[in-house]
């Protein structure tokens, strides 16, 4: 991990620093953007703060009006228009499908947006981004994103390693379900007090990891937290690591001396192989919790490890096409409130669970007003073009540039 992230107060920007710095990004960003918007006319996905409003005031009048035009039912059949605590918001017609609100965003609010997502994930990449923003909003694309993440000078600094976490030993799938990784992480050029190891925890099936603090690498401290880890997410047959096989036979050993019923092997040292995976791991879980330390001004990583793990759990995998947390318990991780087809805005303010019931009310009884309507209207969806921008005029622009260097 880089030095700044260790005990060193100097090593860590102050909170003005950082606070300069994500300024300067935001004004890069929208610079860019409105570069973006600006270069692709009226084909951006991307409204300005003025378009968004307009459209909303759109969107409305074309649903009063009492004969439509192609126009009116275009529009009508892509967007809707919810009230939530006095705040209008334009969302994507949701068709019948309630549980499932996806909002649009203007320019000026894009920067926010995506910025609290890459802190969320760890600082993942596009494909992660893309994959967490997706599902709630509907104009958050690729190109913003990369323009995002060419302004994150943490990303730059990171040391390059593969994308993927350990990779499991070949075997077959029945051989994954049973199967665990534990390696200890030397973190004692960079100790956080009496902590100076990692214990990293892998479930080869889907992926899913568990980080914890050590005060140092002995056997019956890693015992004293897989016992934890087993208990709860259950026992695996085989137990892999690359930190030697005198330390793997003495862990398993401990296991099975203070948990009689629990049967466990040692699984077969790859020579070559281990160490690889071992450098990917650390060095993954280094960059995340060097991203953790410096975007939460702390010096104590120790503290920031279940936070870490939360980060790296709910990632999207390619290999396992859904994050490991998702194939451990069949579900997204939840987030509090900020899991919930909620406006951003109007999370922010709750305070009690009146204030979220009647959010909550609110927002349902939107969506079943606006379904209510088009049930009425019972629009043509022959005369309906999806590949049309309802808001679109003809550009006279001569290109439309992908991506805009800034």
């Amino acid at each position: 991990m880089p030095q700044r992230a260790g005990n060193d107060p100097s090593g860590i920007p102050n909170t003005s620093e950082i606070e300069m710095e994500i300024r300067d990004m935001r004004e890069k960003f929208l610079i860019c953007v409105t570069k973006l918007v600006e270069s692709k006319s009226y084909n951006s996905k991307v409204f300005s703060k003025e378009k968004y409003f307009q459209t909303i005031k759109e969107v409305k009048e074309a649903k009063e009006k009492g004969k439509k035009s192609s126009r009116d039912y275009r529009r009508a059949a892509k967007y809707d228009v919810i009230s939530v605590q006095g705040t209008e918001k334009l969302i994507e017609t949701t068709h019948r499908e309630r549980d499932r609100v996806r909002y649009y965003v203007h320019k000026e609010e894009l920067f926010d947006i995506l910025h609290d997502t890459h802190l969320k994930i760890g600082h993942g990449g596009r494909t992660r981004m893309l994959k967490e923003l997706q599902g709630k909003y509907g104009n958050v694309t690729k190109e913003v994103i990369v323009l995002y993440l060419t302004l994150c000078k943490q990303c730059h600094q990171k040391n390059p390693v593969p994308k993927r976490g350990l990779t499991p030993k070949p075997g077959t799938f029945k051989d994954l379900d049973s199967r665990c990784q534990v390696e200890v992480l030397d973190m004692q050029s960079n100790a956080d007090g009496e902590f100076k190891f990692i214990l990293y925890y892998q479930d080869h099936l889907t992926k899913f990891i568990i980080l914890r603090p050590l005060k140092a690498k002995q056997a019956h401290e890693v015992v004293s937290i897989l016992l934890d880890i087993f208990t709860i997410l259950g026992t695996p047959s085989v137990l892999e690591s690359d930190s030697g096989v005198e330390f793997t036979n003495q862990v398993v050993d401990e296991l099975n001396e203070v948990w009689p019923d629990l049967k466990i092997v040692s699984g077969k040292y790859h020579s070559g192989q281990g160490q690889d995976s071992l450098e990917r791991a650390s060095q993954e879980v280094k960059n995340m919790i060097s991203a953790w330390v410096q975007s939460n001004h702390s010096h104590h990583w120790a503290e920031g490890l279940r936070f870490v793990q939360l980060m790296r759990n709910q990632a999207f995998d390619l290999s396992l096409q859904q994050s490991p947390y998702e194939a451990m318990f069949g579900c997204k991780a939840k987030l509090g409130l900020h899991s919930s087809n909620l406006p951003r805005e109007t999370v922010a303010i709750l305070q009690t669970e009146e204030e979220l019931e009647i959010a909550e009310e609110q927002l349902e009884n939107s969506l079943w007003i606006r379904q209510e309507e088009r049930a009425e209207v019972g629009a043509d969806r022959s005369d309906i073009d999806d590949d049309v921008d309802p808001t679109a005029e003809p550009s006279t622009s001569q290109g439309a540039p992908g991506l805009l260097c800034c």
